[in-house]
């Protein structure tokens, strides 16, 4: 079976095995019915809608969506440890039912209570809200330092935040904001079984917007016995009967959790969403099919081929802030700052930024909902070659014989109009500096050069390169 609990010890006795494809347990009259035909029985039909499960979903596919939202503005308030020589128990502040509001006796800022954070030996208390009106000056919106907080239940006692009031604590401000991201209700399909989630907030960081994290939940197994939960004891007779003990329960929960970005400790652990700097990078998608999603992505890549929805843009940005000439090149990040790719932040380094984006590559789903930053190092080497050559292209060229002058192939002083045109004549020209024939075109030279013969006779030949060439068209009238 896909699930990690061992039943086959006592008192359960499940010992099916799924390579002796029994498919049904077939009872008899007059033969006891035992607790383990019972229980294996479950097992066969659970391995009958696994064997299914696996054809159609992915493990970890979303099949009832539940919803991914992401807080970075996620408010706390940091308590004192004690008061009036009392350790403060911060579950006091918490309902989840009828949740809590506390308000400052100075300020007048009312929060309802929202979690909490017990503390530690190195933290205070954290009491995690939601604020739910200003002071009574109308502008102030957080609580003050120093001052006290009043609840609208029983209470012990009165709290009290007073700056630096331990010198372990790693805060100065009673007030904080940090991120935190929230799943609602849904069903995952997980070893081989449908399980649903409940809604659950999970608190990537206290002090910080703009935390990263790859978040998903981990699947705990536990028995669960009539002497944890009462409701499995006997209720023939319409209540609880405390003498009957009933059956044992295998229960399966989702928990919420998280991951750094760099972690692939994916033993027990499935990925749903991805949050980059307090943005939702990825989201949980759609339910993802196995070999019917191989299918439709075969289908689709015969069909279509590889082509996006929404294009990714792509965009050079500076890694920091650079100044030059007096014009400030924005960054993406600070100094010294650690970038999305682990790298340090600095004027040697360039940002690509990939906008959010949708494609279908090989006939599968790609979808980025966040913006991606990739490192890129700045050309920093250089070589340096003295007296090199450079080959231009010039173009077209002819052979030229019997040279008297030169074109127009250079910058002449007191002339405005660069490469003068040369005239184009349908006859050889016989007397140097004489045209022949009849001109039946213009054209303009780029440059010339020697080719071969003896430099200054008439037989020496030179390539001339034309270029812009305009032959006369002529018009017989009759």
């Amino acid at each position: 079976m896909a699930q990690k609990t061992d039943l086959n010890v006592a008192p359960y006795y499940d010992d099916f095995k799924e390579d002796k494809n029994f498919h049904r347990v077939l009872f008899r009259p007059g033969f006891a019915v035992q607790a383990r035909e019972l229980t294996q029985l479950q097992s066969i039909l659970q391995n009958q809608i696994e064997r299914f499960g696996n054809h159609v979903f992915q493990e970890g596919s979303l099949v009832i969506p539940g919803g991914i939202s992401v807080n970075n503005q996620y408010g706390s308030v940091q308590l004192s440890t004690a008061f009036a020589g009392e350790t403060i128990d911060v579950t006091q502040f918490y309902d989840a039912l009828n949740p809590v509001t506390i308000v400052g006796a100075t300020s007048g800022v009312r929060a309802k209570v929202v979690g909490f954070k017990a503390a530690t030996a190195t933290t205070q208390p954290l009491l995690y809200v939601q604020y739910v009106s200003s002071g009574s000056d109308l502008e102030t919106s957080t609580f003050a330092n120093s001052e006290n907080l009043f609840a609208d239940k029983q209470i012990t006692h009165t709290t009290v935040y007073e700056a630096n009031a331990q010198s372990v604590t790693t805060h100065t401000s009673a007030n904080q904001i940090g991120t935190a991201i929230t799943a609602g209700n849904g069903v995952y399909y997980v070893r081989g079984t449908f399980v649903q989630m409940a809604e659950q907030t999970l608190v990537l960081s206290d002090t910080s917007s703009t935390a990263s994290a790859r978040i998903g939940f981990t699947l705990n197994e536990s028995l669960i016995t009539p002497e944890i939960d009462e409701s499995l004891t006997d209720n023939a007779t319409g209540s609880s009967n405390f003498a009957a003990k009933g059956a044992h329960r295998l229960k399966i929960e989702l928990v919420l959790t998280s991951l750094e970005l760099s972690s692939t400790n994916d033993d027990n652990f499935v990925e749903i969403a991805r949050v980059r700097n307090g943005q939702l990078e990825s989201n949980a998608r759609p339910t993802e099919y196995s070999v019917l999603g191989d299918t439709l992505a075969r289908r689709t890549f015969d069909e279509s081929g590889d082509y996006t929805v929404r294009p990714f843009q792509l965009d050079m940005r500076e890694s920091i802030t650079n100044r030059h000439k007096d014009v400030d090149f924005r960054g993406v990040y600070s100094t010294g700052a650690t970038t999305d790719d682990g790298n340090t932040a600095s004027s040697d380094k360039l940002v690509l930024s990939l906008s959010p984006g949708k494609a279908y590559v090989k006939g599968y789903e790609i979808e980025k909902s966040g913006v991606t930053f990739k490192d890129i190092n700045k050309a920093r080497d250089f070589e340096t070659v003295n007296a090199g050559s450079v080959n231009a292209e010039l173009g077209n060229f002819v052979k030229v014989t019997n040279l008297f002058g030169q074109p127009d192939v250079t910058s002449i002083s007191g002339e405005t109009t660069p490469y003068k045109t040369i005239a184009l004549f349908d006859d050889v020209i016989q007397t140097r500096g004489s045209a022949s024939g009849t001109q039946i075109g213009v054209a303009r030279s780029r440059t010339i050069e020697y080719a071969s013969g003896t430099a200054g006779n008439t037989d020496a030949v030179y390539n001339l390169y034309l270029f812009d060439i305009r032959p006369f068209t002529y018009l017989t009238l009759s």
